[in-house]
């Protein structure tokens, strides 16, 4: 059996992550663990999938019967129109990181917002009820995030992102999830604002590759009252997280998201309850 000893067979169940690049993926050490802990026949590989080859890419995971896939960057919201059912969440958010194969029907979900949320919730009880939020980014992870900040209350949002009309766009959504207040910051104002927030998030791709040392904000920004939260994660601390922790802030890093995503995606796949202690162990070491 392959949770016994990953012996695969013909009747393991496959899974996989989805996106562009891949390498650094940690989600196979994550879910493999767990599946061995639990005793579960399945298999969780990760593809690295050009833009060009996303909808091939889909109907691959439907016609060899894969149980499901995570979808991340740059694909999750690509890869909507592709589904057969969305989530209301998903729906909502407009974003989709984890596709559950029902007998060939692609039922598209969205477990980046509790993900988040469950995320920051491990250093501030709160969550962001009250909060004054700078997102950097407006993809869908970013467009997860601000559904969470929204739904938890956060006094303002603001959006940064190089293609200002997005965030525009972001903002316009955040409104109609209920955000209190959601407003897109130009270049300009970046610094200014951005000194302001009490919650920092990096929801952009910066970072990923560990050898361009570059943040997505002025590193002028941190300061030690502020939570600085980076969705993006490697072998070692980004730039992003580097620099806010030089500051003195609180970070979180996106080993947490990542775990806490995981889980609820493992949760809809399998039908059981994540070993979150055993997911997390799994990630011990894989970091400085």
């Amino acid at each position: 059996m392959a949770g016994s000893g990953m012996d695969i067979t013909s009747t393991t169940r496959l899974l996989a992550v989805i996106g562009h690049p891949i390498a650094h993926s940690l989600s196979p050490r994550i879910h493999n663990s767990a599946f061995r802990a639990q005793s579960l026949d399945f298999v969780y590989v990760a593809f690295d999938v050009q833009p060009s080859a996303l909808v091939t890419a889909v109907e691959g995971l439907r016609s060899l019967g894969f149980r499901g896939a995570n979808v991340t960057v740059p694909h999750k919201q690509h890869v909507l129109k592709l589904m057969d059912e969305l989530d209301p969440l998903a729906a909502r958010v407009g974003a989709v990181n984890t596709v559950v194969n029902e007998e060939g029907r692609l039922l598209g979900h969205n477990t980046d917002v509790a993900g988040f949320s469950a995320a920051l919730r491990g250093v501030l009880p709160q969550g962001a009820a009250g909060k004054r939020c700078l997102v950097a980014g407006a993809g869908g992870a970013a467009r997860a995030v601000v559904a969470a900040l929204a739904a938890e209350g956060a006094n303002t949002v603001w959006v940064f992102n190089r293609t200002s009309a997005r965030a525009e766009e972001l903002c316009v959504a955040a409104r109609q999830w209920g955000a209190a207040l959601c407003e897109p910051v130009r270049t300009e104002s970046l610094l200014e604002v951005g000194k302001q927030a009490d919650i920092v998030i990096n929801a952009t791709s910066v970072g990923l590759d560990p050898t361009v040392k570059a943040t997505p904000v002025p590193v002028d920004i941190f300061s030690s009252r502020q939570v600085v939260v980076d969705l993006v994660y490697g072998r070692a601390a980004t730039e992003f997280v580097s620099q806010a922790r030089a500051r003195g802030a609180e970070t979180i890093d996106g080993l947490d998201m990542l775990l806490m995503q995981a889980a609820s995606s493992y949760t809809l796949w399998t039908g059981v309850q994540a070993p979150l202690d055993i997911m997390r162990s799994a990630l011990v070491g894989t970091v400085n």
